[in-house]
């Protein structure tokens, strides 16, 4: 009886090498764990993707800047090693990958047509504009600023500063500057127009300092990183873990020097 949770080969088609089968899934697994996302579900989207090779044995490694795997059938077996040459966060690249890897599950799909569709996830752009992300940032940052106590000259200021902050951030990013020199000059942005602001709400102006740099914190990378200790995968997770931690050491300097120009601190 055929396996029903495999995908249908079509007819008439050789089955393909293990190389040319494993090259596009890798590649995929590295676009979706430099995305941010966690090993235990690049390693389910990498073993639904090559469901339909029917491998006898799959071994998936996962490093920090390295993704190793080796697969066996019929005597054959191969091993390959793709780096992942950057991290971040981009949940729309996740989820592409993961729908993917869902779809060759039950459809199949030939190397080729797969590369094909891999790249061009890894080499898509961002949905919105920066100046789009950047408001999204600001409103949020003043939500926050109105939670801790602030009024709307409170809410007002924050999303200022937080949008100054934030679309540095990401004109930076785009230019692919490194991520701690991105962080603290994102923070040192926000950080300095929240002081200039800040003097036209004297009575919150500690909310709105705190509030604009609110989106710099790099919750996803820590989070990941305390999911990966707690599966077992201790030297990932002390690596996004460390990451994580020098961002906000980032945070923390772009804001002691837009302080200490301004004789704050």
């Amino acid at each position: 009886m055929p396996d029903a949770t495999r995908p249908a080969e079509p007819a008439g088609a050789a089955a393909p090498s293990l190389a040319s089968a494993l090259t596009p899934v890798i590649r995929a697994g590295a676009v979706m764990f430099g995305a941010g996302g966690e090993i235990v579900t690049v390693r389910r989207v990498i073993n639904s993707m090559l469901a339909g090779v029917h491998p006898q044995h799959l071994h998936i490694f996962v490093a920090h800047n390295a993704l190793t795997i080796t697969i066996v059938r019929g005597g054959e077996t191969v091993t390959m090693v793709q780096s992942i040459d950057g991290h971040g966060v981009d949940f729309n690249k996740i989820g592409a990958i993961y729908r993917l890897g869902k779809q060759i599950q039950h459809d199949g799909q030939a190397p080729a047509n797969l590369a094909a569709r891999v790249n061009a996830v890894r080499f898509s752009t961002a949905v919105y504009p920066r100046q789009v992300s950047a408001l999204a940032v600001a409103l949020a940052c003043g939500a926050f600023a109105v939670i801790f106590g602030g009024g709307p000259a409170a809410f007002l200021a924050t999303a200022v500063a937080a949008f100054l902050g934030g679309h540095t951030r990401f004109f930076l990013a785009s230019l692919r500057f490194n991520v701690v020199l991105v962080f603290a000059a994102s923070a040192f942005v926000a950080t300095s127009a929240a002081l200039i602001l800040g003097t036209f709400v004297p009575e919150h102006h500690q909310i709105v300092e705190t509030a604009c740099v609110l989106f710099l914190i790099p919750g996803v990378p820590l989070i990941d990183a305390f999911e990966e200790l707690i599966r077992g995968y201790v030297t990932v997770g002390l690596t996004r873990a460390v990451m994580g931690l020098v961002m906000i050491m980032a945070l923390t300097l772009g804001m002691v020097l837009a302080l200490s120009l301004r004789g704050i601190w």
